[in-house]
């Protein structure tokens, strides 16, 4: 069921709220009574959406990955690289820039255990499929150990990039990233 407008805006002014509050403390310590003044909306209607806090969290989370899949929907069928479409590690930049503040604050020190657990499985599930695809004859065993390098090089790239001011273009990130895996297996190496 779709929500109306006044719902959305209501959530959106709580997670603001909450995104606001994470970049100075954790969670734990994110009261409901601070959250709905910062929102500027009362406690019954905080927990007429919502359980507790976790709960918007998690909400706040799944947004995130709606985001990010719907990016992976796009580029899964055509691993091969089209000439239409940026290649996909400047995709993935890109779609991590546009929502840096939220994925930097959820991936730091005050944000979520479970969202950096969340977004490893992510990047673990399709590194995989990918290299899958692209190398079948490769085994398994390889391609766990890149993706392994793909989860923290690329998460810590990026939040390398939003800690040092977001100075490089997502096409630089990408390129940057390309060099150093530069020595993915090749056709030759594939038999």
């Amino acid at each position: 069921m779709k929500e109306n407008r006044s719902v959305q805006k209501t959530k959106r002014h709580l997670k603001e709220a909450l995104i606001y509050f994470l970049k100075e403390k954790s969670i734990h310590q994110v009261k409901v009574k601070e959250l709905t003044e910062k929102a500027e909306i009362n406690r019954g209607t905080f927990y007429f959406h919502y359980s507790d806090i976790y709960e918007l969290l998690y909400e706040l989370e799944d947004d995130v990955f709606t985001e990010l899949e719907k990016m992976f929907d796009q580029y899964d069928d055509n691993l091969e690289g089209d000439s239409e479409h940026p290649p996909l590690l400047e995709v993935l930049f890109s779609s991590l820039s546009e929502e840096c503040d939220i994925i930097y604050i959820l991936l730091g020190p005050n944000g979520s255990r479970s969202f950096s657990s969340r977004i490893d499985g992510w990047v673990d599930y399709h590194s995989r499929n990918i290299l899958q695809t692209a190398f079948p004859q490769v085994e398994p065993a390889y391609h766990r150990l890149v993706s392994a390098f793909l989860i923290r090089g690329v998460i810590g790239t990026f939040k390398t990039w939003y800690e040092t001011g977001q100075k490089q273009s997502h096409q630089e990130l990408a390129e940057i990233i390309r060099k150093i895996i530069g020595h993915a297996p090749t056709d030759s190496q594939k038999n």
